[in-house]
């Protein structure tokens, strides 16, 4: 039977502090409070109302720049610096355990399928950086954010996805762990901040880190 892992990549996989020390970096150099900024930045990217009618995530990144200029009363200064932003999101780095971990997951023999909320015109760098094979989905190809459940059941029929050759792996608590659960998806959550839950949607496992799903999956093997 084939095997499937599907993952949420930003705070998963990847460490998104790159993103936002770009968008304070640029703050400071404009005059205006750059944790104010990146705090801005951050709840305007989480905004799932800043998303419909859908926009790619490209366009979604530069609005949040416009935004941040009428937020502080500025004109088109953090606009200006989109092409910069878009790179320091390609350049974000994996967290220290996860590629030894995912090298240990394709050695169990586990197909790994990436659901992101990003674009084309990002994502390739960012599978780049994390050295093993993955099938990539992102909004672009569904025309919806996670937690829209149309994202979730593309993906799902594209594989034949069940509960028993499947698991989907997520830091995103309403974004994936509240779907997944919605779905009867199992689930691990990544919850790398110790977050508590904001829904009665539960994991089917919780960890802190990505290495530490390896003896969950030795355990349902």
């Amino acid at each position: 039977m084939d095997k499937f892992l599907t993952f949420d990549c930003y705070g998963t996989l990847l460490n998104e502090a790159g993103l936002y020390d770009k968008v304070e970096e640029i703050a400071e150099d404009i005059g205006v409070d750059g944790k104010s900024a990146r705090q801005r930045f951050i709840k305007y990217q989480d905004d799932r109302s800043n998303m419909h009618p859908y926009v790619d995530y490209d366009l979604l990144t530069r609005n949040n720049l416009i935004n941040l200029d009428f937020q502080f009363g500025l004109e088109h200064k953090f606009e200006k610096y989109y092409v910069e932003v878009l790179q320091a999101h390609r350049d974000l780095k994996p967290f220290p355990e996860v590629i030894d971990t995912l090298e240990k997951f394709v050695s169990l023999r586990y197909k790994l399928i990436m659901m992101s909320n990003s674009s084309w015109s990002i994502i390739p760098q960012n599978v780049e950086t994390l050295e093993v094979p993955f099938d990539v989905w992102t909004a672009e190809n569904v025309h919806a954010y996670k937690p829209d459940l149309k994202f979730f059941r593309a993906v799902e029929q594209n594989y034949g996805l069940t509960p028993e050759n499947h698991i989907h792996i997520a830091r995103g608590y309403a974004s994936d762990i509240v779907p997944a659960d919605a779905l009867d998806w199992p689930s691990i959550w990544v919850n790398r901040d110790s977050d508590k839950p904001t829904d009665l949607a539960r994991p089917t496992h919780e960890v802190n880190k990505l290495d530490e799903i390896l003896p969950i999956l030795k355990a349902d093997a």
